[in-house]
């Protein structure tokens, strides 16, 4: 069952640093003041969170302050609407998950199987990309001679489509981070991908690693990625 709460900036503020004993918000929320923006407001708002009237939302706010917990945290901007701020922290069969919109803060506990869909609702939704999944080399596609990039010829003809694919116009890019249960020594690395959402094709996920890899998802497969990403 998922439950949501959509607080004003100044409320969530407040409940923040109250119930979590901390100034400080999960990256890549604002840091913003902790104390109501609008002084006229502290009294009223003060007098609203006097008591911790909903335990869930205590419990939501305690999990996403943990620090030993499997975290995703997903920022970009968008050429139509405002930029994703969003972010889950999981711990076993529960998610709290953070949304920074420019006039609210949603706070939500959803059950882990739905922080995939969750977080790429916070996106918005996109089609697949049309081409094909790309894979090459990071110096084939990276690589130059001076400030000029290598030709067709000198880099093979799929690293300068990829090269070409990167230059091209958005509608959209974010970058995710993945952190997995960080208080276990087992645990994978902080893992990273780039999403890009180009004009007139479709969303992809990109991976850098010795090759760049360029993979279309649509909302099904990019939420799939995400929780295979936090090994959910």
């Amino acid at each position: 069952m998922t439950t949501k709460w959509v607080l004003t900036p100044d409320d969530f503020a407040l409940v923040w640093t109250r119930e979590t004993r901390q100034h400080r918000r999960p990256y890549p929320l604002h840091g913003v003041p902790t104390e109501p923006e609008n002084p006229d407001t502290a009294a009223p708002l003060h007098h609203r969170f006097l008591r911790r009237t909903d335990p869930e939302l205590t419990a939501a706010l305690m999990l996403c302050a943990r620090s030993d917990v499997t975290t995703l945290t997903l920022f970009g901007e968008r050429t139509a609407g405002p930029a994703v701020r969003a972010f889950a922290a999981v711990s076993q069969q529960r998610a709290g998950i953070l949304v920074e919109l420019p006039d609210a803060v949603t706070v939500q506990v959803s059950p882990t199987d739905q922080v995939g869909r969750e977080l790429v609702e916070a996106v918005g939704s996109a089609p697949a990309g049309r081409l094909g999944q790309l894979r090459e080399p990071q110096d084939a596609v990276l690589r130059t001679d001076g400030r000029v990039a290598c030709t067709e010829v000198e880099s093979g003809g799929d690293a300068a489509l990829f090269r070409r694919k990167l230059n091209a116009p958005v509608d959209g890019r974010g970058f995710i981070t993945v952190s997995v249960a960080p208080a276990n020594p087992l645990s994978p690395p902080t893992r990273h991908r780039t999403w890009l959402d180009f004009s007139n094709d479709g969303r992809y996920l990109l991976s850098t690693a010795a090759d760049l890899t360029l993979t279309p998802v649509d909302d099904e497969e990019f939420a799939a990625q995400l929780m295979h990403l936090a090994c959910l």
